[in-house]
C-alpha cells in the first residue's frame, strides 16, 4: 500500500487491465468481482477513482456493493456516474464524489449497452455475472451465474494514514 500526503492508497482488481482477450456483447451486464475483494484495512476508507480497458466506446459504471441477507443479495454502497470511455485502451476516471467503504465490500461493473470492458478466462476465477436489469438499492443474487472471467478493471481506494 502506497502512502501519499497523509493517505494510504491501494487498488483492488487486476494488475494488468489490458490482459482481456474477449468481449461479451450482451446488453445490460452486471458483473460483481468476488476473487479480488477489498481487504479489511479498507474499512472506513473511500474509493476515489477507477481504471479499465475499453474495447468499445459504450457506457460503463462502477459499483461498490456488499453482501447482505446471508449473501442472498447485494447492497449498493455507491456507484460512479455512467461514463463513456474516452478512448479504446486504458481509461482512468476520478469519481466526482468518493464512495465510502464498509467492510466487507466488493466492486462491480454495469454495462447497460453491449460490453465495453473485455475479460479473460482464468481458471479458479469467480465473477458473478447477470444480464438482468440493474437494481437499486439491493441487487438480488439469484439471477447471477459464476464465471471464470477476469474483467480488465481495477478500483483505487484510500484511507487516512494512521499517525503514531
Amino acid at each position: 500500500m502506497a502512502q501519499e500526503a497523509g493517505w494510504q492508497v491501494d487498488t483492488v482488481g487486476v494488475v494488468d487491465i489490458a490482459e482481456g482477450d474477449t468481449l461479451n456483447l450482451d446488453e445490460g451486464l452486471t458483473i460483481i468481482e468476488t476473487t479480488r475483494i477489498f481487504p479489511p484495512a479498507a474499512d472506513g476508507g473511500e474509493v476515489f477513482a477507477w481504471e479499465f480497458e475499453a474495447r468499445e466506446l459504450t457506457p460503463v459504471k462502477l459499483l461498490i456493493v456488499r453482501a447482505v441477507e446471508g449473501a442472498k443479495s447485494f447492497e449498493l454502497l455507491g456507484e460512479s456516474p455512467l461514463v463513456v470511455p474516452r478512448r479504446i485502451g486504458v481509461n482512468h476516471f476520478d469519481l466526482p464524489e468518493p464512495i465510502p467503504l464498509r467492510f466487507p465490500c466488493l466492486f462491480g461493473i454495469y454495462m447497460p449497452e453491449k460490453g465495453a470492458i473485455p475479460f479473460r478466462k482464468v481458471r479458479n476465477w469467480k465473477a458473478l455475472i447477470s444480464a438482468r436489469p440493474f437494481e437499486r438499492p439491493y441487487i438480488d443474487r439469484a439471477p447471477f451465474a459464476m464465471y471464470g472471467w477476469r474483467y480488465g478493471a481495477r478500483v483505487l481506494w484510500r484511507k487516512k494514514a494512521e499517525t503514531e
